[in-house]
């Protein structure tokens, strides 16, 4: 459901950047799935949080990620590339992860035509 939900964050933006003139809003969308600890802390304020690897690590996919795509870790594309198409982008040093990771951006379902090939026939 998330990488849906970030694909129709992608979609939306991209038609409500259409009807901007001289500006554009930018998003950068990084995703990793895994186990997380949780819970409520503080103790005059308190509020939710979440820790870990899986947490750090989406972390960098979305601050090393390029605007307006969905980047996301190796782990993640090797569990959702049964539906979803991916590009290789980069590989980049993780804090905590010896040798670094390979990244790679979303580019759409499986079958369906992305929104990233539309956009490079339209600009041919």
């Amino acid at each position: 459901q998330l990488i849906e939900f970030a694909l129709a964050i992608q979609n939306v933006l991209a038609e409500f950047n259409q009807d901007l003139l001289n500006f554009e809003f930018i998003i950068k969308i990084g995703i990793n799935i895994g186990p997380v600890t949780a819970g409520v802390i503080g103790t005059t304020k308190l509020y939710y949080d979440i820790w870990g690897d899986t947490v750090n690590i989406a972390s960098r996919m979305y601050s090393t990620g390029v605007d307006n795509r969905i980047q996301v870790s190796q782990y993640t594309k090797d569990l959702l590339c049964d539906r979803y198409d991916f590009e290789f982008r980069d590989h980049i040093e993780v804090k905590g992860v010896d040798g670094g990771m390979d990244t790679y951006l979303l580019t759409g379902r499986k079958g369906e035509e992305s929104f990233y090939s539309k956009d490079k026939k339209d600009n041919k």
